[in-house]
């Protein structure tokens, strides 16, 4: 993450987005990592996240987020992430009727308003076993995106980069050990007779990761594909158009690495558009 700074105003959250957003002209740009309990420290404990908090939750019995999130604030105080009100402002008025509270230094604040402000979300799920890695961009309409990652441990690295680069990421994802070969045939299942398809079944039984890939946007219709990530190939499945039943008719579709990137480049850059 860039040099912290920080500075106080009723426009400070839309500065600190476009600071942050800045630093997409140069490509990816890593910006930092925050746990579980420090993004609920600075989001506040009353503000619903949208992504996964693993960590938190496998350990919610032992510790109580509030707990968690208490003991987290402590830290991001230490490292000068947060910092109090009387060091922000200019002036006495500045400081409102309570001098006591806390900011986020100007990185950190437009990662958070950015988070909140996004015209477009999507994300993808990989799921191995019983782990999960999480992918989400933040489209904003202008070409440039936030990127958060979320590790099974419950670890949120957070990147800015040109919107361009992020089917390319998010392959990373979806195949990660590179086994897309070619496009193949489609096959077509009940969600519940996918079992039984011979042929679809024994594919689909060679699954070692699933990546289910939901975009939602403002001014249009949620996306959702699931890519299987099989030892010699990439498939991917989406419900038919228009079937919003419970137990909807899928296609299954082999793709090449090329095909399964331009899906993504439709659904996460030709969109906003």
């Amino acid at each position: 993450m860039s040099q912290p700074t920080a500075t106080a105003g009723p426009d400070r959250g839309a500065a600190c987005a476009l600071f942050v957003l800045e630093g997409a002209e140069d490509g990816p740009t890593a910006l930092g990592v925050f746990t579980d309990e420090e993004l609920t420290a600075l989001d506040g404990l009353a503000t619903e996240q949208l992504v996964p908090l693993p960590w938190l939750r496998e350990n919610e019995e032992r510790v109580p987020a509030e707990v968690a999130a208490g003991v987290s604030l402590r830290s991001l105080i230490a490292r000068r992430l947060v910092l109090p009100a009387e060091l922000l402002a200019e002036d006495w008025d500045d400081l409102g009727d309570d001098p006591r509270r806390l900011y986020a230094v100007d990185p950190v604040q437009g990662i958070l308003t950015l988070r909140r402000s996004a015209s477009a979300v999507t994300t993808l799920q990989r799921i191995v076993d019983i782990q999960s890695h999480t992918l989400v961009h933040y489209d904003f309409g202008e070409g440039r995106m936030l990127e958060e990652e979320i590790t099974h441990d419950g670890f949120h690295h957070f990147t800015v980069l040109p919107a361009q680069s992020a089917p390319d990421r998010a392959m990373m994802v979806i195949d990660q050990d590179e086994v897309a070969a070619d496009d193949g045939g489609r096959r077509r299942a009940r969600l519940s007779e996918v079992d039984q398809d011979p042929q679809l079944a024994t594919i689909l039984s060679d699954t070692r990761a699933l990546t289910v890939l939901s975009s939602v946007r403002r001014d249009a219709d949620p996306v959702q594909y699931s890519f299987y990530a099989t030892s010699d190939r990439l498939l991917v499945s989406l419900a038919e158009e228009g079937d919003g039943a419970e137990d909807p008719h899928l296609q299954f579709v082999e793709v090449a690495r090329a095909t399964a990137v331009d899906l993504l480049r439709e659904v996460l850059v030709e969109a906003e558009a």
